[in-house]
């Protein structure tokens, strides 16, 4: 008897104090555009629940009150949440708009919305999230929904709402685990969910990158020296040749001119130590840069070859 009375009486004071709000957010911020389209919201909503379209008119309280925090609003709200069976987000909203009526000294009000949340209670489903230190690996992000479970709340009761509820945890570099939990709509329960140690992602394997590079540095490289050998090679011909064609001593109007074999061998000898100390250069660093495992998405490297009627030469381009 005693607990019909308490909702009778609650039921009046809500009726009391609602329509005290019912022209919106305060009139003396009616100059103020976000008051204003929150007033308009509000009374979207208002008109939606008389017709008994509950969730559309939950939809525009949520509107109203993310652009205005009201206290009207809020106990709107609640009571449009309750009515479409979602008990949890009913108790959470009546919990914040009894801070709010306390906090802005109505007594009323806060009686309202204090009378609500006690009566709502029982009717919670809750959920529990136990994480074992084993599970704990370092980023582990816990979610209820599109709501992120702050650590300090694992191992707390958590009021969840009837109906489908998807639990997820994920951690960089770990696949993420995903459960569904049903719950009850006719009868308050608790749900203690374990999360279990994610599984760790096979690392990439970096192992044969860094073959692949040294193998390279190594075979370009040797072709350097070749290179660098070949050049050595052409230059001592050039002179061989250039000594060959001499003039003969004591003859002073001879004047020594260098052979056409002789130009293409000091040319030979030019490009050959010029590619060869490029290919040198290019291969030491291929094989002192070659990608670590802990590295490998870092280092870039490229050799670009360059050509011209002038010559040519090899280029070196990277990011370490």
């Amino acid at each position: 008897m005693n607990h019909v009375i308490t909702s009778l009486l609650s039921c009046a004071l809500l009726a009391t104090a609602l329509p005290g709000f019912a022209q919106g957010p305060s009139s003396t911020a009616s100059d103020d555009s976000r008051s204003a389209h929150a007033d308009s919201l509000f009374h979207q909503g208002q008109s939606l629940l008389d017709a008994g379209k509950v969730e559309a008119a939950c939809a525009k309280f949520e509107a109203s009150e993310a652009w205005e925090n009201g206290l009207g609003t809020l106990l709107h709200l609640g009571d449009c949440y309750e009515r479409a069976g979602r008990s949890a987000s009913a108790w959470h909203a009546f919990l914040e708009a009894e801070a709010v009526a306390q906090a802005k000294k109505d007594s009323v009000r806060e009686q309202v919305a204090r009378e609500r949340v006690a009566a709502l209670e029982p009717k919670l489903s809750r959920v529990v999230f136990v994480v074992p230190s084993t599970s704990r690996v370092l980023g582990l992000s816990v979610q209820l929904g599109d709501n992120t479970i702050p650590a300090a709340s694992w191992g707390t009761i958590i009021p969840v709402d009837a109906g489908p509820q998807r639990i997820s945890a994920s951690a960089k570099g770990h696949h993420a685990w995903v459960m569904n939990v049903d719950v009850s709509r006719t009868e308050p329960r608790e749900y203690r969910i374990t999360v279990p140690r994610l599984d760790p992602m096979p690392e990439p394997r970096a192992s044969n990158r860094r073959s692949a590079f040294r193998t390279a540095g190594v075979v370009t490289g040797s072709v350097g020296i070749a290179g660098i050998g070949a050049g050595a090679l052409f230059s001592a011909l050039s002179k061989s040749t250039d000594d060959a064609n001499t003039c003969a001593r004591g003859v002073i109007q001879c004047t020594p001119a260098k052979s056409n074999t002789s130009n293409s061998y000091s040319e030979a000898s030019t490009v050959s130590l010029a590619v060869g100390g490029a290919l040198l250069a290019t291969g030491v660093t291929l094989f002192v840069l070659a990608p670590s495992p802990d590295n490998q998405e870092k280092n870039s490297l490229r050799v670009a070859a360059h050509v011209a009627s002038n010559g040519g030469r090899l280029q070196l381009e990277g990011a370490w």
